[in-house]
Formats: C-alpha cells, structure tokens, sequence
C-alpha cells in the first residue's frame, strides 16, 4: 500500500506537466501569432514598398503597434525587429533566404523585415518556482512585401506610320517588299501576352530561366500564343525567327530581371515591346556584319512617308524629296522586370536605359524646275540660260542614347486600395545632330558639309563666246540645337488588378508623340559659289554676284524647313518607335504585381 501514495504524487506531476506544456504552447502559439503580425507590419515599411521615406523607426512602431492590437502587453524591448532582404538561394530559386541589412545603412535596400520575441515565463504555476527556474520562449517571424514593376523603353507604334517598322524589319528579314499594315501594327501593340503562359508553353518555371533559352526557340513561343503562323499578328512573329542574328542570341536580349525578383505568372507585355527589342537586336547583328548599315530608301514613289511629308510643306522651290535612312544599333531596349529598392552601391536596381541607336539620314531635296527657272528668268528678263544640276543632299548623323528611367521608390497596395504608386526618375536621351555620314563597318560619325552643284547661268553671244557663266554650288553647315532635361515622374493609383485579367500599359513620359519642342534647325555658314568663270565682259561680274546672293534667303530657307520636317515628322517618331526619344525618355509600366506580406519560411 506504500506504493500507492507515489503512484499519486507521479499522476499529479504528469498531469501539472501536461498542463503546463498546453499553457506554453498555447503561448507560444499566440506568441508567434504576434510576431507574424508585427512582422508583416514592419515589412510594409521597408525600402520597396515606402520609398524614398523608409524609416527604421517607423517600422519598428508599425511593429509594435500590430503585436499590441493581438494582445501583446510586454515591453517593446522584447520585440527585435531586423530590416532586411529576402531574395531566392544562390542557386536555389525554390528556396528563399533571409539576409540582414543594417538599419542605419542600408534599409534602401530592404524588402523584408524579421521580428523576433522573446520573454520570459515561468514553467509551472503549480510548482515551486525555486525548483523550477523560468524558461524562455523565442519565436521570429519573416515577411516580405514589395511590388514587382515590368517597364520598357521599347518605344510605341503610336509614333510609328506609314509603313517604317515594315521598311526596317524587311531590311533584317532581306525581303524588301516587306510591309506591316495598320492592323498589324495595332495588334502588335494592343496584344498583351502572359507570362504564366509564355512559361507554360517553354515548359520553365521561371522568367530567370526562361533568359538562358534560345530567342528563337521563345518566338516559336510566341507564336503560337497569339494565334500560330496563320493569324497576322503570328506570322509578323514567327518571321522574325529567320532575322539576322536571332538564331545566336538567347532570351536574355530582350528580358531582365533584377533584384531576384519573383516574377507572378499574370505580369504582362505588349508583343510590340518584344518585337521592337528583337528587331533591334538582329539590327546589331547586321552592323556587325559585313553588311553594315541596316539601310532604308524612301521616295514619292514607293513610300507614303514622303507623301505625308510633302504635303505638310509649302515651299514654292520644293520639287520633291527623297529619303535614305542607316541604322546601326549600339544596345537595344529591354523589357526590365524589377522591384523599387537600391543596390548596394544606392543605385535603383530596376533601371530602363532607352535604345542607343545612330541614324544616318540622307535628306535629296530636288528643286522645282519651273519655279526656280521662272524666278531667275524674271530676274535676267529671260536672257540667261539656266541648267539644274544637282539635287541638294543634306547628310544628316543623328546619334541617340543615354536615355534612362530608374525606378527609385514605390508605394504598395494596402488594405482595401487595389492601387500601387512608382516614382521614376528620368533622364533624357542625349541626341547629336550634325551634318555627316556613319562609317558603315564601325557606325562612327564622319563629319562633312552640304555641298550640291546646283545651276549653271550661261549668256553666250551667237553661242560661241561665254558673256556669262556663273556656277550655283552650295556649301553649307548646319547646326541642330535641342534641349534636354531630366525629370521626376510620378505614377499614381497603377490598378493592380483588372476586371478582363489584363491590365493596360501607362506611358509615363515622352514628347515625341507631339512635334519636337525647342528644335531649332539653322544653315550656314553658306556659300553659293562656284570656281567658274564669269565670261569675258567682267561688267557682268557684279550683277552675276547680285543675282547668285538673291538665291541666298530662299535656298536657306528650304533647306533648313526641309531639314526641320525631316527631323520631326519622319526621324523623331521612327526613334521614338524603337526606343530612343529625340524629344525626351519614353517609358511605360506595362504591368505590375503584387502579392501582398509573404510570411516567409527561414532554412530548407
């Protein structure tokens, strides 16, 4: 019967330890509750989702002030909150890893905050607690937040007419012929595609590693997506896939993705932003082959460009215009997938550099016939004959790049507003104009003058003795001056979800949809003489002179118009189209997501 006694003391210390272990637990449990809360509280205050104002100490009281609202009632001593960067395993992106940063240097860098709590308690209320000393309890939560942002500096078709992103992607293609009609055109830019499903179709799970495929082997991709080689918008792609180049190049030239950013399956992209990068890309490919410059020639009759052109100048000496364009392409555009935090040298990681291209533009202005004969008839009375030589050819190398948008802050999506604001920073594309042609092995400028052969005024007497013989040349330089600024621009209310699951693209900034602001075009010094003689009754030399200075005003005058228009209705939007702003930085958010406080598991 001694036994008995033991037996129960034992049975009353299991039970009192059951108790207890369910009272620690249960603590334990609304413990780790807090720290997830007061985690996820603090993770709204990093760098990427509260910008430029990240604030340690604002972080560490939305931390607290989360616990408290889920009974918490310690000191705030007992909460750590750690800023920090949650980003995938070097080399495990199925793991995610939790890395320190230092509040007072680098919180610029943080998408992440980790709250520990520890305190104190006692193991038993019904033990002595002489006997039985306090434990403690420790739990830590991670949580990360921020909004992945999908920019392109890929330009836009809205800037784009009359058949010049046919004419281009013709010459990579080597079929001449090539056009690309309106609709095509819209399609390219109203067609949205889905990452989720361009994965699908790649059999990859990520767009990390999606970039290591084959470009061609996306295109293909591509393709089929918006509707296989028998809709237009298909073929236009799947033509592309026997462009020069493409086959060396991997998806990596079109797509970035920084930050480690996790890429949701419903980001998405206009195909004209992957196309204009593809294109551009295999425009490289071209420059750096013996073929030199990607060159398009443009006359009255085979382009609706110099048509619209035409009709937009009134200039009586106007005859015609032709146009050649050279491209040699420097670095195209990307679609750049990225979060608003810095590296750790405070550099925005998500940054968008616009395309940097050189555009050879030689400008043939042809001089109307019978008002320049009729001009110069009524200023001789008919007596002097006049022969048109040359047209005036005006080379122009038009260099573009340097332009770039740096995503540097970001307001996310909280509680019931669906809506995220970006802050970009911007920089405008440098653009030099000068009179010159591009060297066509290496796309270096060569400068050189205006110089064009234009008249000849002869006076004979019975056809055999020159009494006058004067030669119009003109000899000219041209000066392009146009300004550039960089800007803040501001994104607000960026709807992060959309009833038709596609949610549109926002330009954000760019002036080349409008004329160009603050061009000034002017030509001189000019010079219309010639080495030639001026017959043999010197008497006529200085009313020759008077008559050839005469042509001076009107000549300036079409050429610099001619030049102006040039520049801002033919050179302006095609580069525009392609992703380097003459006028400015063009820029747009094609998607954004967000997938609100991830509570993040720490280890394997």
């Amino acid at each position: 019967m001694a036994i008995l006694p033991l037996l129960i003391v034992l049975l009353l210390g299991i039970t009192t330890l059951m108790i207890d272990s369910a009272r620690l637990l249960s603590l334990r449990s609304e413990m780790q509750s807090q720290a997830n809360a007061a985690a996820t509280a603090a993770a709204d205050q990093a760098r990427a989702c509260s910008g430029p104002d990240a604030s340690f100490l604002l972080m560490q009281n939305k931390a607290l002030g989360a616990a408290q609202a889920l009974g918490f009632s310690g000191d705030s001593s007992e909460l750590n909150v750690q800023p920090g960067l949650v980003r995938p395993g070097v080399g495990e992106t199925d793991r995610l890893v939790f890395i320190e940063k230092d509040p007072a240097s680098e919180l610029d860098q943080t998408n992440a905050a980790r709250v520990t709590y520890t305190r104190s308690e006692r193991l038993s209320f019904l033990l002595p607690e002489a006997l039985f000393e306090p434990v403690q309890l420790s739990v830590s939560a991670v949580a990360r937040k921020e909004v992945v942002a999908t920019v392109s500096a890929a330009g836009s078709t809205a800037t784009v007419q009359n058949g010049l992103l046919g004419n281009l992607l013709g010459v990579v293609l080597g079929n001449p012929g090539y056009s690309l009609d309106a609709t095509s055109l819209n399609s390219l830019s109203n067609t949205l595609l889905g990452v989720g499903d361009l994965l699908a179709a790649l059999g990859v799970d990520t767009v990390v590693e999606m970039t290591n495929l084959p470009l061609s082997e996306v295109l293909e991709a591509v393709t089929g997506l918006v509707g296989g080689v028998a809709s237009p918008l298909g073929a236009v792609v799947d033509d592309l896939v026997g462009a020069v180049g493409v086959d060396e190049l991997n998806a990596g030239a079109v797509f970035q993705v920084v930050g480690g950013a996790q890429v949701p399956a419903d980001t998405n992209f206009p195909v004209y932003d992957f196309v204009t990068s593809v294109v551009l890309n295999s425009v490289k490919a071209l420059n750096e082959s013996t073929a030199g410059l990607a060159s398009v020639t443009l006359d009255s009759d085979n382009s609706p460009v110099i048509g619209t052109l035409m009709d937009s100048l009134v200039q009586p000496l106007l005859g015609d215009i032709d146009l050649t364009l050279g491209l040699w392409v420097d670095e195209p555009p990307k679609i750049v997938i990225g979060p608003a935090r810095m590296d750790a040298n405070g550099e925005p990681l998500t940054t968008v550099a616009s395309a940097d291209i050189r555009l050879a533009t030689d400008i043939g202005i042809q001089l109307a016939t019978s008002e320049i004969t009729g001009l110069l008839s009524a200023l001789t009375l008919g007596i002097v004959d006049i022969d048109l030589l040359e047209d005036i050819r005006v080379p122009l190398a038009v260099a573009v790049g340097g332009g770039e948008a740096r995503l540097i802050g970001a307001d996310c999506a909280r509680g019931n507003d669906n809506t995220a604001s970006f802050d970009f920073e911007t920089q405008s594309s440098v653009a030099d104009i000068q009179t010159g042609y591009l060297d066509t092995s290496s796309g270096v400028v060569e400068p050189a003058d205006i110089e064009a052969d234009l008249l000849k005024l002869r006076l004979s007497l019975l056809n055999i003795i020159d009494i006058l013989n004067v030669g119009v040349c003109l000899n000219a330089g041209l000066q392009v001056e146009l300004p550039k600024a960089e800007t803040f621009t501001r994104l607000e209310s960026y709807d992060l979800y959309c009833p038709d699951g596609q949610c549109e693209s926002v330009l954000l900034s760019g002036s080349s949809d409008a004329p160009l602001q603050g061009l000034d075009v002017s030509l001189g010094p000019v010079s219309l003489e010639c080495d030639s003689d001026s017959g043999v009754l010197g008497t006529l030399k200085k009313p020759s002179e008077a008559l050839v200075n005469g042509l001076l005003p009107p000549i300036t005058g079409l050429v610099e118009v001619v030049t102006r228009q040039v520049l801002g209705s033919v050179v302006s939007p095609l580069l525009s189209g392609l992703g380097a702003d003459l006028g400015g930085m063009s820029v747009k958010v094609l998607s954004a997501s967000q997938a609100g406080a991830q509570l993040v598991r720490e280890g394997p």
